[in-house]
């Protein structure tokens, strides 16, 4: 279904590429249900039927990048309920099952929205769907609730509110019911034939079924090859897991091929007590050699192809990258359907853990020298993912999680499951299938599926503002408080405030070196990519170099 703020042209594409896309999605294959969003449409299957029926998914929300700031519950408040509420009535007993409408929201602003629902719910149920919606939008805070601008979606229906105007389509609001059955062909009277012209009849006759059988024979084997091709095609594009495999455990690779019996022994069969935690792919154990060498053991998750091609996604990029801020692979493992990947063992674990505990004493390892040895270290490792490795690489999940911290508590950026090979001359890469973590994503990829070096560089940002804080960029939303990190972090900048924005923890005597890193910080997560520095540029900053001023509009 095509979301009824897409032009028809934006329609017409997002479709095309999902069905073009969804035979070579390796987060799709194999699966027997999926619903996969785009910017102007989504996808969805499943081997069982769900045409016209209502199910009660968990909806999420993808926010609107904008520098206002929002009160709390600012989706539950009254104008903004009662815009939605009325457009849920209406869309629900409208045929084309979307409706759109504006409200004054505050003195000189217009709240404009729309909602949409699958056009096979019936009016009850498109109702119920658009409510709860909501409902979930509001108990999701800081999410959804308090932003000026956002998209809920779901499988079955959609909501959006901007404080612009955005097209609504038009060209599906009459569309025409479906046609009559037609009335079952009247029998052809025989015709009067005269012996004479039996034969002619004869030849005819079987000429048609002839040509029909050779028609049907024609269409079964063209439809064959199609199936086939499209088969190869999938098998090609995904890379056959026999070769995956060879490719992987080749005698020559980088890197050492573990038993698995060697890697249960390790982590005393994969013991809960032993798990270090969980990441995006799986959870990550502590495990330990028969010769006493400690070392974080990955369990990918999903499904055999799905998770051999997570595991060579990051062999094939850490086999190639040595680096003292880039954690280092020691080996891997496939055998009996387990994919696993070895990475060496940093004792401090991941900075998410020490930055955002409630625990004062952990929280004091993290002193502002030791904050800032953390962003240069973070520095470098982009910077050598950008410009000097033998292949450039944008990570796309950069994040407080990901980074891990040795004995010394230097930083070594780690989980390379959604990076990307960038081409020398390459600039971007447009893609419609949106992966990262929502409030280190930059807007581009968010909202359009672009992504570069600069995504890398708006993340870092992030990543420098919630070290400078010890907040989580997710923190700031509710409660009277600002939008998110970046527009608070933008409005103690304008106030000259920076000191009453920084982590309560860290030394006035400071001072001075964490107002750069703010404006460091807010050149990086400039909306417009082209107008972010670069790593080579910030770690120049960092280390000395003159800083550019933050544009004064945001």
């Amino acid at each position: 279904m095509c979301y009824a703020d897409a032009t028809q042209l934006a329609c017409h594409d997002c479709l095309e590429t999902a069905a073009n896309e969804v035979a070579n999605l390796s987060i799709c294959e194999y699966r027997k249900t999926a619903i996969i969003h785009y910017d102007a449409c989504f996808l969805r299957y499943s081997n069982q039927t769900f045409i016209s029926i209502y199910q009660n998914f968990q909806p999420f929300c993808l926010q609107t990048p904008v520098a206002n700031m929002a009160g709390p519950d600012f989706l539950n408040s009254s104008s903004v309920l009662s815009l939605i509420f009325s457009m849920t009535t209406d869309a629900s007993n409208l045929e084309q099952k979307y409706a759109s409408n504006k409200t004054e929201y505050m003195a000189n602003q217009t709240m404009y929205g729309l909602v949409q629902c699958t056009r096979d719910l019936i009016a009850e149920d498109c109702k119920k769907c658009l409510e709860s919606y909501v409902a979930s939008a509001i108990e999701s805070k800081p999410n959804c609730s308090d932003q000026l601008g956002a998209r809920i979606m779901g499988p079955n229906c959609y909501i959006r509110y901007e404080l612009y105007s955005f097209n609504v389509a038009t060209y599906t609001a009459n569309l025409p019911s479906p046609p009559l059955p037609l009335p079952p062909p009247s029998t052809p009277p025989v015709p009067a034939v005269s012996p004479n012209h039996q034969g002619s009849i004869s030849i005819w006759t079987v000429t048609a079924v002839v040509v029909s059988v050779f028609g049907g024979l024609l269409l079964v084997s063209a439809t064959s090859i199609l199936l086939w091709r499209r088969k190869q095609k999938r098998k090609n594009g995904t890379g056959n897991v026999e070769t995956n495999v060879e490719l992987i455990l080749h005698p020559n690779a980088e890197y050492q091929v573990f038993d698995l019996d060697t890697l249960r022994k390790a982590t005393y069969n994969f013991s809960e007590k032993n798990k270090l935690g969980q990441g995006g792919f799986g959870p990550v154990y502590k495990g330990t050699l028969p010769n006493g060498e400690n070392m974080a053991v990955k369990r990918l998750c999903g499904s055999s192809a799905q998770g051999l091609r997570e595991l060579k996604n990051e062999v094939q990029f850490l086999a190639k990258l040595k680096h003292k801020n880039l954690v280092q692979l020691l080996g891997c493992c496939i055998q009996n359907k387990e994919h696993i990947l070895c990475y060496e063992f940093l004792p401090n674990g991941s900075l998410d853990k020490i930055l955002f505990t409630m625990d004062p004493l952990k929280r004091s390892e993290l002193g502002w020298k030791a904050r800032y040895k953390i962003i240069e270290g973070i520095g470098r490792g982009l910077h050598y993912l950008h410009e000097e490795s033998r292949i450039k690489i944008i990570h796309r999940d950069l994040k407080a999680s990901n980074i891990l911290l040795d004995r010394g508590m230097i930083p070594k950026i780690s989980d390379f499951g959604l990076a990307r090979f960038f081409a020398e001359d390459q600039t971007h890469i447009d893609t419609s299938i949106i992966a990262g973590t929502f409030g280190y994503m930059a807007p581009e990829h968010a909202l359009h599926g672009n992504f570069s070096a600069k995504s890398d560089v708006y993340s870092f940002g992030v990543l420098l503002l919630e070290i400078v804080t010890g907040q989580k960029s997710s923190s700031f939303a509710g409660s009277g408080r600002p939008l998110n990190l970046i527009t608070n972090a933008w409005k103690h900048w304008k106030n000259n405030t920076v000191d009453a924005f920084k982590d309560p923890m860290l030394d006035d005597v400071y001072l001075e070196e964490i107002i750069k890193c703010v404006n460091i910080a807010l050149l990086c997560v400039q909306e417009e990519p082209t107008m972010r520095p670069d790593m080579v540029l910030v770690n120049r900053m960092l280390t000395g170099g003159a800083i550019p001023n933050v544009p004064n509009t945001w």
